[in-house]
Parts: structure tokens; C-alpha cells; sequence
């Protein structure tokens, strides 16, 4: 009985998505708000829908085998199977075994998908800019850095759980909340596996970049270019870091295609995260989500019956971390959701700071383009965004802005 409540719930959860998906691109089709009408003239709002339609397509027939592969798995106890070829060796060497045979299961069923949406999607559309030797070099080191981290992850809570019970619940929210400290500090060398990260070149866009920090004795450490056009022709921009060590990354292809207003625009932008401390007014929520899950983690570990149910002849750690995802996963929905408006106020908040600077119309201009760049949905479901939006739509923004400038 309880194995068939976990893969109804496993079910459930897929078909939620899936209904959201089918509701926002339902409203695909729906009229434009009046401020986003003219991000594609009417053969680029054909190219937009077909692109949409193509990327909903993949989508739903990737989640249709992943959900059969995994009631697969879930039923014919799969996973306490690959746990017994190794029952003779080390408790950790079992572990690391076993998330790196997954790991090739989840990678080898995502291949086809992620390689139609790069060469065929992506290309189509005339996005990609990857070769196949960069594809495959990501996969494979996408998922050894998947397998270190998830086993780094599940030796920690071994260690934690079996040493201290219960108080590791509190002891394990500390460590997570010190390794996104951490991680906060390192993200651009963690991202310089994938990317090649350069300083911004000396002259006059530098140089009023580094004015507007002086201006409010903000310390940014670095302004870097990120090497994004050898895969996409799509623009990002991020801030990360604290204290002294604030780093600033403007993608090359911003730098390259943008007018300089444009590209002091999406600074001050970004600026206005570092300004307000977003990052460190974050930490909070995020502590109390980790919280949550570890209490939640608590309570599976000490059900027996979800182990043996699949086969399984005592507590799995690897398997429990699974089954708080599909257990909890309304709960997760809500925690999301929250965490969803938090960001998209932190996002108004900079586009804010930007508007106040006298970027406010540049900002808009930069917003377009990006979007028009990505295809990107202008015309997403209410309850898209509220869900799974961590950046409100491109028509809110526009709104907001422009009451800032008034």
C-alpha cells in the first residue's frame, strides 16, 4: 500500500507540472499586454509561437519518459537492487556507486532531449552557438559534478543523522546555511568549469561602471565578461558575493550587442542587488526552507516501512532524500512559491534602483532585447509566473519602471 501511495503521489506531482505547462501555453494565444506588443513584429511573434509550441512539445514527451522510467524504477525495486551489488563493499563506496549508476541512468535519458533542444530547437531558431565537442564535454562534466555533490551531500547527512539523531535536524540547517555562504564567495570560480571569465576591458563603459559604484562606496571587487556567445546568442548578467568581494558578470554577448545606456542600464541593475544586500536578505528564507527539509528528512528516516516497502532491509539515505521530494512536494510547491515573490520583489527593487540612476527607458530597451534575443515568453499564465517565476514578466517590469520615472 505504500508503495502505491508513493508512486501516486510521484504521478501527481509530474501531472501538476505538467497541467501548469498546459495552462500557460494555452494562454500563449491569449492577447498582449499593450506594452510588450511591440517586442516582435509579426513574423518574429510567429517565429516566438512556433518556438514556444516546439519547446512544449519536447518538454512534455521528456516528462512522459521520465515518469514512466521512474514508476519503473519505484515498482520492480530498483534502486534497493542497485544497492545489493554492492552489499560487501564500504557503506560509502555503496553509496558512491550507486549515485553514479543513477546519475547515468538520469543522464543518458536526458541526452536525446537536451541534444534535440541544442542542435535542432536551438539551431532552428538560430540560438545555438555550442559545437557537439562543448555539449559533451558539459554532460560529462555535468555529471561528475552532480555525482561529487550528491555524494558529498548523503555522506553528510549520514555522518549527522547517525552521530547526533534528531539535533542534526538543527545541525545540518547550520552546515547547508555555511556552505551557500561559501558558495556565494566562489560561484565564478565554480562557473569557470563551464565558462572562461575575463575583466572587462579599460575605457569609458568601465570607467562609468565604476563610477556609480563610488558613488554609493559600494566595494565591487571585480567587473567581469563571461564567455556566453560560445553556446548561445542569449544575454545574462548576475551579481554575486558580499562584503569586499562583490562580483559583477556581464555576459559577452551584452558587452558586444548592447548600447552602452543599455548596458549601464542592466549594471545599475544589478548594482541595485548589491546595493539593497539582496543576497544576504535572502539568507533568512533560505535558512528556514533548509529547516524544513531537514525536519522533514527527521521524519522519513524514522518510518521503516517507506524503506522496506521498496525493497530496501533498513534506513537508505539516498532513497529518503528521494522520497521528501515526492512526499512533500505540496509543501515544496508553497515554499517555492514564496520564495518566487520574495525574488520578484528583490527584482523590482533593483529595476527600481536603476530607474532612480536615469536608466529607466534604458532599462526597458535592454529588457526587450534580452527577451526578443531568448524568445522569451511575453505572455506567461498568472499562475506560471506566481509559481515559477523568481523574475516578474517583462510587462510588470515595464509597468513598475515607468512609475518610477514619473
Amino acid at each position: 500500500m505504500i508503495k502505491v501511495l508513493i508512486i501516486l503521489s510521484y504521478i501527481l506531482m509530474k501531472a501538476f507540472g505538467a497541467v501548469i505547462e498546459y495552462l500557460n501555453h494555452a494562454h500563449l494565444k491569449g492577447e498582449l499586454p499593450s506594452n510588450v506588443k511591440d517586442v516582435y513584429n509579426e513574423e518574429e511573434y510567429k517565429k516566438w509561437m512556433s518556438y514556444e509550441a516546439e519547446n512544449g512539445k519536447i518538454s512534455l514527451i521528456q516528462n512522459i519518459v521520465q515518469v514512466i522510467v521512474m514508476v519503473l524504477l519505484l515498482a520492480l525495486d530498483v534502486y534497493a537492487g542497485l544497492f545489493g551489488l554492492f552489499e560487501d563493499a564500504n557503506v560509502y563506496i555503496q553509496y558512491l556507486a550507486v549515485i553514479m549508476l543513477i546519475g547515468i541512468i538520469s543522464t543518458v535519458i536526458a541526452i536525446p532531449f537536451s541534444y534535440y533542444d541544442t542542435f535542432v530547437i536551438e539551431e532552428k531558431y538560430g540560438m545555438n552557438k555550442s559545437t557537439k565537442k562543448t555539449f559533451w564535454l558539459d554532460v560529462i562534466k555535468g555529471y561528475l559534478i552532480e555525482s561529487v555533490i550528491s555524494f558529498l551531500l548523503i555522506s553528510l547527512l549520514m555522518i549527522l543523522f547517525e552521530r547526533f539523531g534528531n539535533l542534526a535536524i538543527i545541525l545540518g540547517t547550520a552546515v547547508i546555511l555555511v556552505i551557500m555562504l561559501i558558495v556565494m564567495l566562489i560561484i565564478v570560480p565554480l562557473m569557470r568549469i563551464f565558462n572562461k571569465f575575463t575583466p572587462l576591458e579599460d575605457g569609458e563603459l568601465k570607467d562609468k561602471l565604476l563610477k556609480l559604484c563610488e558613488k554609493y562606496d559600494v566595494k565591487v571587487q571585480k567587473i567581469l565578461v563571461r564567455d556566453a556567445s560560445r553556446r548561445t546568442t542569449k544575454s545574462n548578467a548576475f551579481f554575486s558575493g558580499y562584503g569586499k568581494h562583490k562580483v559583477i558578470s556581464l555576459d559577452d554577448n551584452l558587452v558586444k550587442n548592447f548600447a552602452e545606456d543599455e548596458i549601464l542600464a542592466v549594471f545599475a541593475h544589478e548594482f541595485g542587488h548589491a546595493k539593497h544586500k539582496h543576497t544576504l536578505k535572502t539568507l533568512p528564507f533560505s535558512v528556514c526552507s533548509t529547516l524544513i527539509v531537514f525536519i522533514a528528512l527527521g521524519i522519513v528516516l524514522n518510518i521503516p516501512a517507506l524503506y522496506t516497502a521498496f525493497g530496501f532491509n533498513g534506513v537508505n539515505y539516498l532513497f529518503a532524500e528521494m522520497l521528501i521530494s515526492i512526499i512533500t512536494w505540496p509543501v515544496s510547491i508553497v515554499i517555492n512559491a514564496i520564495g518566487n515573490g520574495l525574488s520578484r520583489k528583490n527584482e523590482y527593487q533593483a529595476d527600481a534602483f536603476a530607474a532612480k540612476e536615469g536608466y529607466g527607458e534604458n532599462l526597458i530597451d535592454a529588457l526587450k532585447k534580452l527577451n526578443k534575443e531568448a524568445l522569451g515568453d511575453i505572455n506567461p499564465h498568472p499562475l506560471k509566473v506566481f509559481l515559477d517565476y523568481s523574475h516578474p514578466t517583462l510587462s510588470q517590469r515595464i509597468t513598475a519602471i515607468r512609475k518610477e520615472n514619473i
